[in-house]
């Protein structure tokens, strides 16, 4: 599905500076060299070592194909003009320096958003699409305690583990990057497009997939090792065998990077992958202070939420004891459905959570 982003292309071109038209120029060579048909990410990086810039290595490209490359490169300019996205091609002060660490790095990368957002430090939480409550708890729980800790917060934007780790370091008013499997304007999955918009406004989405590009089985897989290289940490909250999110720990251990799990009962297909790198190489992860420790940043000392009203009445029933949603309305004079619209908003900001047998149960204290 295609965005709904604002249109940008009534740009002023005709003002740009000499300076910006030459860096124009290197990213149009960039892209079309990235779109000459044949060529993947390694087959550009040997051009650009075998002729030591970009203008010679795109001329050393049969003329046919280099015209046609140049004409799409054109076209993916104008779009993410369009959408007020950016080309950050390799060479670029702006291109992501943990990038050049993978030995298949994207020539370019398309992001839209502050780029800020993906500096140091930055932990990657993913995880199946298909989690249990369980294991979106935990991923809220981890996003919400580093985001507030200043860690930044990488993932994928699936379904799942990746959506609950976006969401819940939007509400603890973090840094999140999402690294799409399709073009920035492509909304995927469709029930995350507010979450994406989001994203795009308040965090960065990055992508090696060019605007309009809906992606296909391969793209998916491969955005895995710019998230593992983004982060000093990669957390795997809960993976079934052949999970994608194993696929992103594999590349993390390949750069050096530090794996991390979170235990689940061994009886749940849905961790039978995650459980199974606690036999290998990552390390358990048994609280959300586990995280902030392998990061070595120490928790916020505020949660910078400002509980007042109705939520501030449930959250001071719960510290007085009460579990129960009836409980809880009655020591806070609130309709049982008033109490958990109210207890569901604190879930989403990963203050409460939901047991089992429905219970409510505080995650953090509050200052």
């Amino acid at each position: 599905m295609r965005s709904s982003f604002p249109d940008h292309s009534a740009a002023p071109l005709a003002t740009m500076s000499t300076e910006a038209a030459q860096q124009l120029r290197a990213r149009r060579e960039v892209i079309a060299l990235r779109q000459v048909s044949g060529l993947g990410d390694v087959g550009v990086a040997r051009l650009l070592s075998r002729h030591g810039n970009v203008t010679r290595a795109l001329h050393s490209v049969e003329t046919t194909r280099r015209d046609e490359a140049l004409r799409e490169a054109d076209r993916i300019l104008a779009e993410l003009l369009r959408i007020g996205g950016e080309a950050l091609p390799v060479g670029s002060a702006r291109y992501p320096a943990r990038l050049l660490e993978l030995s298949d790095a994207p020539p370019v990368i398309y992001a839209l958003g502050t780029l800020a957002s993906a500096h140091p430090p930055a932990v990657a939480i993913v995880g199946t699409r298909a989690a249990s409550a369980y294991g979106l708890r935990v991923a809220r729980a981890i996003a919400t305690a580093c985001a507030r800790a200043g860690v930044a917060i990488i993932s994928g934007l699936a379904r799942g583990i990746d959506g609950a780790a976006h969401d819940a370091a939007l509400a603890a008013g973090g840094r999140t990057v999402a690294v799409l499997g399709t073009g920035l304007d492509v909304h995927y999955p469709r029930a995350h497009r507010a979450l994406q918009e989001r994203i795009a406004r308040d965090g960065l989405l990055l992508t090696e997939q060019k605007p309009g590009d809906s992606g296909h089985g391969g793209t998916f897989p491969r955005r895995n090792r710019i998230i593992a290289a983004l982060a000093d940490l990669t957390v795997v909250v809960e993976a079934g065998k052949g999970s994608g999110a194993l696929i992103t720990a594999d590349h993390a251990l390949e750069l050096n990077r530090m794996v991390a799990c979170v235990p689940n009962g061994i009886d749940q297909v849905s961790s039978m992958g995650s459980n199974a790198l606690l036999k290998m190489h990552a390390e358990p992860i048994l609280a959300v202070d586990d995280v902030l420790a392998l990061l070595r940043v120490e928790r916020s000392t505020s949660t910078h939420v400002s509980l007042d009203g109705d939520a501030a009445r449930c959250w001071d029933a719960l510290q007085r004891g009460a579990r129960d949603i009836d409980e809880i309305a009655a020591a806070a004079q609130l309709l049982p459905r008033e109490a958990a619209a109210v207890l569901s908003a604190l879930e989403i900001d990963g203050l409460v959570y939901f047991g089992p047998s429905g219970q409510v149960h505080p995650s953090i204290s509050v200052s």
